[in-house]
């Protein structure tokens, strides 16, 4: 079996790559190059778009994980802390530097028992941890954790309510479509009559 003349099978595995280059080469450079900017502006797009959306509870789920990796590495907390803020959304990360800057002049834990923000309540447990001389692994994993499940929650709460939002969008499109199924036949009969009536005088 043939496919223009390209034999199929295992034998003509090597046509087959010959027959993808050649439809390859027969697109035009210059559609090449406009596929890669539209993919470079997308994803810039996407990344500034990231960057500048106020941070969410998926924001601290993000560096809390990412905090969890050098910790379980054995870093030190201040070097965990630097390394995972680096990724970490612009805000957050200048919460961080905040932590930083005072945990230099008043001690780690001190730093962290007073931190406010958005990261604050995680700041605080681990706290907790660095006090007792216990790791903080345990106290971000928790953290992150009851954030996870808080955030699953109230998006299950927002799928289940979703049939309510849409139920008065969807009826203003449903009611016209079945107001011309009732109503249409009558109407083209109507105007059937009319035009024949129009023509036969």
């Amino acid at each position: 079996m043939t496919l223009a003349g390209i034999p199929l099978g295992a034998a003509g595995a090597g046509s087959y790559w010959l027959l993808a280059l050649v439809m390859v080469a027969a697109v035009p450079f210059r559609w090449w190059w406009m596929a890669a900017g539209l993919g470079v502006v997308c994803w810039s797009l996407r990344r500034y778009t990231h960057r500048n959306h106020p941070p969410g509870d998926e924001d601290i789920i993000a560096f809390g994980r990412l905090l969890v990796v050098p910790l379980t590495g054995g870093m030190s907390l201040a070097n965990a802390l630097t390394m995972a803020s680096q990724e970490a959304h612009p805000q957050l990360r200048a919460e961080v530097a905040r932590l930083l800057r005072r945990s230099r002049q008043e001690g780690m834990a001190t730093a962290l028992a007073a931190s406010g923000g958005l990261l604050g309540e995680l700041f605080r447990r681990m706290a907790g941890a660095h006090s007792s001389g216990t790791s903080p692994v345990r106290a971000v994993l928790t953290h992150v954790e009851n954030l996870h499940s808080q955030v699953r929650t109230e998006s299950l709460s927002r799928i289940r309510s979703l049939p309510v939002t849409l139920a008065v969008p969807l009826t203003l499109l449903i009611v016209p479509g079945f107001l011309l199924v009732l109503v249409g036949p009558s109407v083209v009969s109507r105007l059937a009559e009319m035009l024949s009536g129009l023509t036969g005088a």
